[in-house]
């Protein structure tokens, strides 16, 4: 049941206040709801996202579009109907959310994007997008952690590096 928006929350118990439902029928109404939010997250594969977003250039934010695109597994950055550069998913290294609707998506490298989405709705589906990407290419990299931690030192001057995965949003590297 908390897996799902406030706003369906909210529906599902307003339903239930106007005796249209059982509690009973509101919890299998939930359930209904998380399977298809699931089964809508599945679907990501062979899907496209177009979000209105500003960037940062030449001192002054420009109006773009970001184009997150999981059937060629590639990130697009169009301005005025043309694509002006693009990002395969395997170069996103992270996306750090910062104040307000600006974030940055920080690629291996690359030089950070810092933008600005158009809602806050907009960056936190933004977000949740480039976490999926960021999900994927941390499963698609097995050789990038290791079993057996070298010993404490200050520098490793060579070695395999541990992915520790708190959060979808970074990536955080231990000794």
């Amino acid at each position: 049941f908390f897996q799902l928006s406030q706003e369906k929350i909210l529906k599902i118990m307003n339903m239930v206040k106007n005796k249209e439902v059982s509690i009973e029928g509101a919890l299998h109404l939930a359930q209904k709801e998380v399977y298809a939010e699931k089964d809508s997250q599945d679907l990501l594969t062979g899907s496209q996202f177009n979000f209105s977003i500003y960037k940062y250039k030449h001192y002054r934010w420009q109006k773009r579009i970001l184009q997150i695109d999981f059937n060629t597994k590639t990130i697009f950055n169009i301005e005025k109907g043309i694509i002006k550069k693009q990002f395969p998913f395997s170069q996103v290294k992270a996306c750090e959310d910062t104040e307000r609707r600006r974030f940055s998506i920080v690629f291996h490298g690359r030089q950070h994007y810092e933008l600005e989405a158009v809602s806050l709705d907009d960056k936190r589906k933004i977000t949740y997008l480039l976490s999926r990407v960021i999900q994927s290419n941390s499963c698609r990299r097995p050789a990038e952690s290791c079993s057996g931690r070298p010993a404490e030192c200050d520098v490793i001057h060579e070695g395999l590096l541990d992915l520790q995965q708190n959060t979808f949003m970074s990536t955080e590297w231990v000794k």
